[in-house]
């Protein structure tokens, strides 16, 4: 695990001004605080920063190819990689190190851009391609790495987080307003966008090459679901269960490769429950895990409930994390590490937690994408409940959808009912998270950043379009897929990546496993949501390996009650940053009316929580990206 930044130019024979790569990768030392190592030839330049995990002696980078004409920086864990580097061998390739990252490229020579096909794992990578000039990025199917890239006089400059290529001091920090307005309505930055308007995401599942000046983006890998038609029903939920909890098993024990010590992150329920009991079987000792704890019993879900660590047989070695409003303090931390790609208040509990968890490890497994492959989120039974409604023609549908007591049954139907297409995928996506900004926002966005997030909005960042036949999945994959692409690729992926990393800590999440992935995409809704259960697949396959206790305990997630401090004393930097001199400074809001927002909702009139940690999240990053350029500073 690292961090990674470089640059590749137009002119294949222009040298990279060394002292710039140094700098843009010094911005990611959080990411890799145990070594660096750098490459500069003609036309590129390479960095990167080191988190020891395997091949401790000689896994530094980047790493070259027999005749180092490939070279290779890669963010992130190849858990297949005994497999490829034994194939690979076999047919004649060399290699230098005991690194899982060298089998990139070997395969690179063999199969071409169809290399990442082979990968099983979590990364973000650049390969340079000496015989050809070319630089290619990619970035694993789920996202769980990230990668940035911003073009800028004649060069390409890339980096795992937007610091690297800010350090470049090749581009203007100028605000992208569409992204900044889908932060204030959905809590998260729609990728490719970032909040520079200048820098863009690398999707999920893509690759993108430059030579001479040119970049094509190309898709290698998406989710995929039966038709609503072509479900096995002939296989009983017992079946699905068992394939299930072996499939799990296997990806959990992949995922403890390494060579230094690993825990497990538990918030209470049973996605994090599973991975950690699973992987108990296979380490050595007991297995460090931490657990948030929230120091006022009215906001600690877990008060009163056991983590799985008070069970002795599962042999773990529980630590818990106590939080509370004084860590609200932290949130310019959060910022800074996240970047603005999501509202920091989100990821506040998890820096708590992993700050924690770095004194003891260096990895931790988590149980996130669990909710989104199995179906755990609240709307699931809901849209298992509408399915008859979307064999109705569309026009029907569309009628339907304008029913006052439609909307009123649930918020959000209408939208629901209607589909992704007739609706618009933003706000179809919104429709479903319950999400009070949309409305507050229009209250207290100024008229000029209004104006801009409409002239912009209909720029294309180019955005990945939904699969030709997504109108033929059943609406429990429909949201299934927005959900994976969005609320985890752009919302918990991101908010995980950044508490752990800003921390030096890897984050592994053995339920993206693309396999399990794939294979519980083919598990009919009926099966994963038997008798009404959300994740009922998961509870079956977890009998006789979670207590009981666990195994049917409702939902937990490790968040913190942003909501409840926001109507206690706010921290000095909050009370800044929402100030009259402040707002009108940055000229997004309109200070009046944040005022009232803010009034409203210490006073519980409105719950206004999280439009609040927007406005905090924005005016917060314009200070530290835009204004100061502190986000350096630790």
């Amino acid at each position: 695990m690292c961090g990674i930044a470089g640059v590749a130019f137009s002119d294949p024979l222009r040298q990279v001004d060394r002292v710039g790569l140094r700098r843009m990768t010094a911005s990611l030392r959080h990411r890799g605080p145990d070594g660096e190592g750098f490459h500069g030839g003609p036309g590129v330049g390479l960095g990167f920063r080191r988190l020891a995990i395997v091949d401790l002696a000689t896994g530094d980078q980047p790493i070259f190819n027999e005749d180092r004409s490939v070279a290779v920086v890669c963010n992130g864990e190849i858990y297949n990689h005994a497999r490829l580097r034994a194939r690979l061998s076999a047919a004649g390739h060399r290699f230098a190190t005991a690194s899982d990252v060298e089998v990139i490229v070997h395969l690179y020579e063999e199969a071409g851009d169809a290399f990442v096909d082979a990968l099983h794992g979590m990364f973000a990578l650049a390969i340079w391609d000496a015989k050809r000039s070319r630089l290619l990025l990619a970035r694993d199917r789920f996202g769980i790495k990230p990668l940035h890239y911003a073009i800028a006089r004649d060069a390409l400059l890339f980096g795992s987080e937007q610091k690297a290529i800010l350090a470049s001091d090749e581009i203007d920090v100028e605000p992208d307003f569409v992204a900044m307005r889908q932060l204030l309505t959905h809590g998260r930055v729609r990728s490719p966008r970032t909040l520079v308007a200048a820098i863009r995401s690398l999707p999920a599942g893509h690759l993108l090459s430059w030579s001479s000046g040119r970049v094509e983006r190309r898709r290698y890998w998406d989710a995929a679901f039966p038709a609503r038609d072509a479900y096995d029903h002939r296989r009983t939920a017992e079946d699905w269960s068992v394939e299930l909890r072996d499939r799990l098993e296997a990806a959990v024990r992949s995922h403890l490769q390494g060579e230094v010590p690993i825990g497990a992150w538990l918030s209470g329920g049973i996605d994090s429950s599973a991975v950690a009991a699973l992987a108990s079987r296979f380490v050595d000792g007991r297995m460090p895990t931490f657990t948030m704890r929230v120091d006022d019993p009215r906001d600690d879900e877990l008060a009163g409930a056991r983590a799985l660590d008070a069970w002795p047989e599962y042999r773990l070695d529980g630590h818990a994390v106590v939080t509370g409003a004084a860590d609200f303090a932290s949130m310019p931390d959060a910022v800074r590490a996240s970047e603005g790609s999501i509202l920091a208040t989100t990821g506040i509990g998890q820096h708590r937690v992993a700050r924690a968890s770095s004194a003891r490890v260096k990895v931790v497994l988590t149980g996130e994408g669990s909710d989104e492959t199995l179906g755990g989120y609240s709307w699931y039974p809901t849209l298992r409940r509408l399915a008859p409604v979307f064999l109705l023609p569309r026009t029907l549908r569309r009628a339907l959808s304008r029913v006052p007591a439609v909307a009123h049954r649930w918020p959000g139907a209408a939208y629901t009912i209607a589909g992704p297409r007739e609706m618009g995928l933003e706000r179809y996506s919104r429709s479903v998270s319950h999400l009070p900004s949309q409305r507050i926002a229009e209250r207290i966005v100024s008229p000029e950043a209004a104006a801009a997030m409409q002239r912009r909005e209909a720029v294309d960042a180019g955005e990945p379009p939904l699969p030709h036949d997504f109108e033929r999945w059943h609406p429990f994959a429909q949201m299934q897929y927005l959900d994976l692409k969005h609320r985890l690729g752009e919302g918990v992926i991101v908010s995980l990546d950044r508490a752990s990393m800003a921390h030096s800590i890897e984050a592994r999440v053995p339920f993206l496993d693309h396999e399990l992935v794939e294979f519980c995409a083919r598990i009919p809704p009926r099966v994963k949501l038997r008798g009404g259960i959300e994740k009922r697949v998961l509870r079956d396959a977890m009998a006789g390996v979670l207590p009981r206790e666990i195994a049917t305990r409702p939902k937990f997630a490790m968040r913190v009650p942003v909501e409840r401090w926001l109507r206690g004393p706010l921290p000095e930097f909050a009370r800044e940053a929402l100030s009259a001199s402040s707002l009108r400074a940055s000229g997004y809001f309109v200070p009046e009316a944040v005022d009232d927002m803010v009034a409203r909702h210490r006073a519980g009139v409105e719950d206004c929580g999280q439009a609040i940690s927007a406005v905090l999240t924005i005016e917060l990053w314009d200070r530290l990206f835009r204004t100061s350029r502190a986000w350096g500073a630790a």
